[in-house]
């Protein structure tokens, strides 16, 4: 065995070339890794936009970021005017209890499933859950209301395209969310630490992070991070979950004076909201100006 290691060596030493394909290889293996959750690395950007590496500057700092500003389906949006669609009905999903673990990004704490997790059915298509992150204050609006928190589901199906479920959170009613508070001992002990990661104790069942009475709403848009990427449908549960306001104050990543990590509302342009009602009528976000359905 020990020969064999050698010649081995003595074979990548002898061929640069070798050397250099393999290389190669494990640097394409990790970028399709990063890719998988869609996580450009928070060390890149800034969400302070006075920062030359703030929201308004993001287009400027890659390439391939100048969509964030030359893009004409953004997100996040203010959901204000909306179109009821019969068409739209009960979100389908495989989700399972698994094991997980929590990690800090920089900006944020990011869920993952270590063996993966079920699938979000949208329109026919299947799209894999990936991860799971929050942001402080929200960045989706309802008629021009900003709520406490965001928590966005990433999916993504066969061809690499993003569907994302989120929930938004309040404390106004001042009641703790059982999600939150199960989290939150990880979440303290990763504040400070970038790129940490902590493993979850119990199980994580993302099944409990949906609402099944929750109504929704439903528009293409991009991601929230650089590259901005459309592309991407939005479901945004109308259904507001409590959390308290120790709980929102752990979502922060770096310290309890850390800068929100919500990027600025973008045009909505000629893009349609459709809204699907539910079954739960109470503690919504309400929806705008509606127009008759179907859409």
């Amino acid at each position: 065995m020990m020969a064999r290691r050698r010649n081995d060596a003595d074979a990548l030493a002898a061929s640069p070339t070798l050397a250099l394909a393999i290389l190669a290889v494990f640097l394409a293996f990790c970028a399709r890794s990063a890719s998988a959750v869609g996580s450009t690395p928070h060390s890149a950007f800034s969400y302070k936009d006075s920062d030359p590496d703030g929201p308004s500057k993001w287009a400027t700092l890659q390439k391939d970021w100048a969509i964030c500003d030359s893009g004409t389906e953004q997100s996040p949006i203010d959901v204000a005017k909306v179109e009821v669609s019969k068409d739209l009905g009960p979100l389908e999903n495989t989700y399972k209890a698994g094991a997980a673990t929590v990690q800090n990004r920089g900006h944020d704490f990011m869920l993952n499933w270590k063996e993966g997790n079920g699938k979000l059915t949208l329109n026919g298509k299947e799209y894999t859950l990936l991860q799971v992150h929050w942001h402080a204050p929200s960045e989706h609006t309802v008629n021009g209301t900003r709520f406490d928190a965001e928590m966005h589901m990433v999916h993504e199906d066969a061809a690499k395209e993003k569907a994302v479920v989120s929930v938004l959170f309040s404390t106004k009613a001042g009641k703790p969310s059982k999600l939150l508070g199960d989290l939150v001992p990880y979440f303290e002990k990763l504040t400070g630490k970038q790129n940490a990661t902590e493993e979850v104790k119990d199980p994580v069942d993302p099944a409990a992070m949906i609402d099944k009475a929750s109504g929704y709403y439903r528009y293409e848009g991009s991601l929230t991070t650089p590259p901005c990427k459309e592309g991407v449908i939005w479901t945004i549960l109308s259904k507001v979950s409590d959390a308290s306001a120790e709980q929102i104050d752990a979502l922060k990543s770096e310290d309890k004076t850390e800068e929100p990590n919500s990027r600025p509302t973008q045009k909505i342009n000629s893009r349609v909201i459709r809204y699907y009602e539910g079954g739960d009528k109470e503690s919504t976000a309400a929806p705008g100006p509606r127009r008759a359905g179907p859409s």
